[in-house]
């Protein structure tokens, strides 16, 4: 019942940030699920990101399909040299279905470049759920359960070089861990052989500047090891 009502408050909640911003979606306007959920032509026994796209448009898996205005499976390269995982989309992240388009997205940019990265080249950035939670609340974890499968499937697909997390539920989620940022931050994990290289979430050093250092030596270091695998070292 808690629960519930929890719910409900962040839905108001949610519901009046979309009109402050946009105002109330008119009804021609809306795009309905069966527009969104249209499959691949072609082979679709073979999985591909295009599959998987799909299959994401389509989810009804947990309650986050009820409230979104759009699901923001991820964008960038299909053949990343990094892969940035987030935790959720945000309200212009669900206006879009575009993933990091809002300020932190902005301020993901400028790390990219600090380190001689392109959003569009390099990397494929996506998020742990698909679907934003009201009032950018921490995911449940029966929603994290429900979209698992599509992230695991993302990295198998794409074959990223590298990951960077971004905030604590990916450290968490990639590292497969408890501990808190802080202490998974400042050393590479690894994924399925991949190295894993956590850092602070862009809206966190937004609001917490003291943040920036760590996540400049982080960026660093990811760079680093970068060039160390892109020249076979």
């Amino acid at each position: 019942m808690m629960k519930e009502q929890i719910t409900e408050i962040f839905d108001i909640i949610n519901d009046t940030e979309d009109f402050i911003k946009g105002g109330w979606r008119k009804e021609h306007e809306k795009i309905t699920l069966k527009e969104k959920c249209v499959m691949p032509i072609g082979k679709v026994s073979t999985d591909s990101i295009e599959k998987l796209v799909s299959e994401i448009n389509c989810c009804e898996l947990c309650e986050l399909c009820q409230r979104r205005n759009n699901p923001v499976p991820g964008a960038g390269a299909l053949n990343p040299s990094v892969m940035f995982i987030g935790e959720g989309p945000g309200a212009e992240e669900d206006r879009t279905g575009i993933p990091f388009v809002g300020a932190a997205g902005q301020y993901l940019d400028k790390w990219l470049s600090a380190i001689h990265l392109d959003r569009e080249k390099d990397c494929y950035i996506g998020n742990i759920i698909k679907c934003r939670p009201p009032g950018n609340r921490d995911p449940y974890p029966d929603e994290i359960a429900a979209c698992k499968p599509f992230l695991i499937r993302q990295l198998t697909l794409l074959k990223p070089k590298m990951i960077i997390t971004l905030g604590r539920f990916a450290a968490q989620f990639i590292c497969n861990s408890q501990d808190g940022i802080g202490r998974l931050r400042g050393r590479v994990h690894y994924y399925e052989g991949i190295p894993v290289v956590p850092t602070y979430h862009p809206s966190a050093v937004l609001r917490n500047p003291e943040y920036r250092k760590p996540v400049w030596d982080d960026l660093k270091q990811a760079r680093e090891l970068l060039d160390d695998i892109e020249s076979g070292r």
